[in-house]
C-alpha cells in the first residue's frame, strides 16, 4: 500500500479498510457474500473464537489424539479461524475463506459434544456450502441445506410420541418457561389441546417448508412463510433458540436477487436529499446513480434496473433489498441493542417485536400503499 516514493498510500489504505462493506467483484454472488460476512460476524460475536478448544468427548474418537499435545488443536484452529474470517470479511479469496471458516466451525463441534448446537452447526454448513457455489448460478446447495434442516426437524418430531400427545410442548411452554400466553389460553381449552395444536402446527409446517423450498415456483412464498413462522414462534416464546433465528434470517439473504447492473434512481430533490445521502453512504460498491426528476412528477422516487422500473414505496423497498449494507446496519443495531439492554430483557423483547414486525409488514409483497393517480 505504498506509492512510488515508498510513502503510505492513504487512498489504498482507506479502500482496504472499507472492503468489509463491499460485495461486488468477487467469486461469490453479492447476496451469498453478504450472508457469509454476516454469519462470521454473528459467530464471532457469540464467542466462536474463544469456544474453540482442545477435544472433549469428541464425536470422532480419533480427535482425542490431540489431547496428547495440549493446545495444539485449540491454537491451530483459532489461528485458522481468525485468518479465514479476516480473509472473508476483506474479500480475499472469498470462496476458499468461506469453506475454511465453515470447516473450522464444523470440526470444532465434532471435537466436543458439549459444543453441539443446531444454530452453530447450521452456520458452519452454510459457510462451507456457500464456498462451493459461484457467481454464475443460484446457491442450490444452500437450498438443499434448508430443505434438509426442515425435513430433519419435522421427521425428528414425527418420531417422538411426546410431540403427538402434546406433552413436550406443554412441558416446555407451560412448565419450563411458564409462558403467560400459553398458560392463559390453555385454561379455556381441554387439557393438552392447545399443546397438541401447537405441536401439529410445528411438525407439519416444517415438513411442508422442506418440500416447498425445493420448488422454484413456490420458493419466494416459502421464504416469507419461513420468516413469519419463526417470528411467530419468537413472539410466542421470546426465545431466539441461541442464535438460530438470527442465523436463519441471515441464511435467507442468500436468496436475494441483487441486480448485477447499476441502479438508476430518480428522486424528488430537496424532499429526499437526506434519503439520498443515507443510501449513498451505504452504497460502498457505487452501484446507485441518483438523479433528481427533471420535471414536475407525480412520483417521489423511481428505481430502474435492467428488467423493470418501480416507483415510490416499491422503489424504496427494492433499494433497501439491493443495498447489502442495509442488512449490515440492521445486524449492528440489533447487536448494539442487545448489549445496551442486556439486563432489561422485557424492554429488549418489546423493541425487537416492534421493529422486526414493522419491517416484515413493510416488506411483505402486499400493496399497502395506494398509487396516486
Amino acid at each position: 500500500m505504498k506509492n512510488k516514493n515508498g510513502d503510505l498510500n492513504m487512498n489504498s489504505l482507506s479502500a482496504f479498510i472499507l472492503r468489509p462493506f463491499q460485495f461486488e467483484g468477487t467469486k461469490l454472488q453479492p447476496n451469498v457474500l453478504l450472508m457469509c460476512k454476516l454469519l462470521v460476524i454473528l459467530l464471532t460475536a457469540h464467542h466462536m473464537f474463544f469456544k474453540i478448544a482442545d477435544p472433549f468427548i469428541p464425536f470422532i474418537p480419533t480427535l482425542d489424539w490431540f489431547n496428547e499435545h495440549p493446545n495444539l488443536f485449540k491454537y491451530s484452529l483459532r489461528f485458522i479461524y481468525a485468518l479465514s474470517a479476516f480473509a472473508l470479511l476483506f474479500n480475499i479469496k472469498v470462496r476458499t475463506a468461506s469453506i475454511v471458516t465453515g470447516l473450522v466451525v464444523i470440526l470444532n463441534i465434532l471435537a466436543s459434544k458439549p459444543l453441539f448446537f443446531n444454530h452453530a452447526f447450521i452456520c458452519g454448513c452454510a459457510l462451507f456450502l456457500a464456498g462451493l457455489t459461484n457467481d454464475k448460478e443460484p446457491p442450490y446447495l444452500l437450498i438443499f441445506q434448508l430443505s434438509l434442516v426442515y425435513f430433519g426437524a419435522s421427521i425428528n418430531k414425527f418420531l417422538e410420541p411426546d410431540w403427538w400427545s402434546g406433552a413436550f410442548m406443554n412441558t416446555w411452554l407451560g412448565v419450563a418457561r411458564e409462558n403467560p400466553i400459553y398458560l392463559y389460553f390453555s385454561e379455556f381449552l381441554p387439557e393438552l389441546l392447545l399443546a397438541k395444536v401447537l405441536s401439529y402446527i410445528a411438525m407439519f409446517t416444517e415438513f411442508i417448508i422442506a418440500i416447498l423450498i425445493l420448488i422454484k415456483r413456490t420458493r419466494h412464498l416459502t421464504l416469507w412463510f419461513i420468516i413469519i413462522f419463526h417470528m411467530s414462534l419468537y413472539t410466542l416464546t421470546s426465545s431466539r433458540f441461541g442464535h438460530f433465528i438470527d442465523s436463519l434470517a441471515i441464511i435467507l439473504l442468500a436468496f436475494l436477487s441483487i441486480p448485477k447492473e447499476q441502479l438508476i434512481v430518480n428522486y424528488k430533490s430537496q424532499t429526499l436529499d437526506t434519503l439520498k445521502r443515507f443510501f449513498k453512504f451505504l452504497d460502498r460498491d457505487k452501484k446507485q446513480i441518483w438523479s433528481p426528476f427533471s420535471s414536475e412528477n407525480t412520483y417521489w422516487l423511481s428505481l430502474k434496473t435492467k428488467n423493470k422500473i418501480v416507483y415510490n414505496h416499491d422503489a424504496l423497498k427494492d433499494l433497501f433489498l439491493y443495498t447489502p449494507n442495509f442488512f449490515m446496519l440492521i445486524l449492528f443495531i440489533d447487536m448494539t441493542l442487545y448489549v445496551i439492554l442486556y439486563n432489561h430483557r422485557t424492554t429488549l423483547f418489546v423493541f425487537n417485536m416492534i421493529f422486526i414486525w414493522s419491517v416484515i409488514f413493510y416488506f411483505l409483497p402486499v400493496k399497502w400503499f395506494k398509487k396516486k393517480i
